[in-house]
């Protein structure tokens, strides 16, 4: 198993309104986790801070502009490509809508309806739940 130095740094955007999370169904023009549903994520670039990273990335899959507000882990991806770090993030404006071709559908959802959600990674929805409380 490659250290945690190997792997490539992303960010994954908690982004809640009126009780529910936005989730995105991967497209099949990413390379990876095709078809899931999963948080806004993205790799963070050459000289940008994770913050700029999760602004950046929301604003280019969904629409939204939003501020990265807490760190709330960092785990290893399924591939162990990347290590993700998960940040809240509290919308300024914009309304979520399909901005990028790597993204194949968007949904606001409950927990409940995110454990129906097929397929999802299972360390998304734990994380998530901990934010729900």
């Amino acid at each position: 198993m490659p250290s945690n130095n190997n792997r490539k740094q992303a960010v994954v955007a908690i982004i809640r309104k009126s009780g529910k999370f936005l989730l995105v169904r991967r497209s099949d023009y990413v390379e990876s986790a095709k078809g899931y549903w999963c948080p806004v994520s993205g790799r963070i670039e050459n000289g940008e801070t994770q913050e700029q990273a999760l602004r950046r990335e929301v604003m280019e899959e969904v629409g939204l502009d939003v501020v990265a507000e807490e760190k709330v882990c960092e785990i290893p991806s399924h591939d162990n490509k990347f290590t993700l770090n998960f940040w809240t993030a509290k919308i300024i404006s914009g309304e979520a809508k399909i901005s990028s071709n790597e993204v194949g559908d968007i949904r606001w959802v409950t927990i409940e309806e995110m454990e129906n959600l097929s397929p999802i990674f299972e360390e998304d929805l734990q994380i998530f739940k901990k934010q729900a409380n």
